[in-house]
C-alpha cells in the first residue's frame, strides 16, 4: 500500500485537550476578527521562535512584536502580560503536537500500532521540527526558577500520559502487553523516557541506536522475545 500524508489526529486529540489556564476561552476567541486572529498567531509565532533561537532570555516583547510586524501596544492587547504570551506558546506547542503531519499507510487500529505510531510521530517532529522541543525543553528549564511556567508546564504532560494510558490498558485487554502491566506507572515511565530519548538524540544523536532502543521499549510492553 503506498504511503500518503494525512493529518494525524487519531484518539488523543482529545485526551490533549487541557484545562482553560492554557488556552484562550471560547468566547474570546471568538471576539477576534480573522484579522486579529491572524495578529495574535503571528506573535504566539514569534515569541516562540525567539525561544528556540535564543533561549527564554532572549524573550522580549519588543523583539516578538518587531518580528511580527505589530506595534507594542497591539501585543499587549492580545497578550496583557508576558505569562500570556507564554501560556499561547505552550497552546502552540500543544498544536504541534496533536496535529502533525505523518506519512503512514493508515490511522492506528490496535493499541500495539497506536504506540509505534507514538515514536514514528516523535521522529517526525524530531526530523521536520525540532524547534517544538527545543523550546519545550527551554521552558522546562525556566519552571526550576519560574513558579508561573511550573505551574502550567505539568498541563501538557497531563493529555499525554492520559493518552498513553488509555491505549496502554487497551493492549493489555488486547493481549498484546503484558498482563501484569502496571498501565498507570507504565504511562508515566513512556512519558519520561520518550522525553529523554529526545534530549539524547538533540544533543548526540550519533551514539543513540533509536532503532533499538524501541525495539527494546516494545519488547519490555509485549515481553515478547525479539
Amino acid at each position: 500500500m503506498p504511503y500518503h500524508q494525512h493529518r494525524h489526529q487519531h484518539s488523543y486529540r482529545h485526551s490533549l485537550e487541557v484545562s482553560n489556564s492554557l488556552e484562550v476561552s471560547h468566547s474570546e476567541q471568538s471576539s477576534y476578527t480573522p484579522h486579529g486572529e491572524a495578529q495574535r498567531h503571528a506573535l504566539v509565532h514569534a515569541a516562540y521562535e525567539l525561544i528556540a533561537e535564543k533561549g527564554f532570555e532572549g524573550l522580549r516583547t519588543r523583539d516578538v512584536a518587531y518580528r511580527a510586524n505589530v506595534n507594542i501596544a497591539t501585543l499587549h492587547y492580545y497578550f496583557p502580560h508576558k505569562e500570556d504570551l507564554i501560556r499561547g506558546v505552550l497552546e502552540y506547542i500543544r498544536e504541534q503536537f496533536t496535529e502533525r503531519h505523518t506519512l503512514t499507510p493508515k490511522l492506528p487500529e490496535t493499541a500495539l500500532e497506536e504506540f509505534r505510531q507514538e515514536l514514528i510521530d516523535q521522529d517526525y517532529q524530531l526530523t521536520h521540527a525540532p524547534e517544538a522541543y527545543i523550546v519545550l525543553f527551554e521552558l522546562g528549564m525556566r519552571s526550576l526558577r519560574d513558579p508561573f511556567i511550573k505551574s502550567i508546564m505539568p498541563l501538557l504532560d497531563t493529555g499525554w500520559r492520559s493518552h498513553i494510558q488509555s491505549y496502554l490498558a487497551q493492549g493489555v485487554r488486547e493481549g498484546v502487553f503484558r498482563a501484569d502491566l502496571d498501565v498507570e506507572a507504565a504511562a508515566a515511565g513512556l512519558v519520561a523516557f520518550l522525553k529523554g530519548c529526545v534530549l539524547q538524540r538533540v544533543i548526540n544523536p550519533q551514539d543513540f541506536p533509536t532503532e533499538r532502543v524501541y525495539a527494546e521499549l516494545e519488547h519490555w510492553l509485549t515481553g515478547h522475545a525479539r
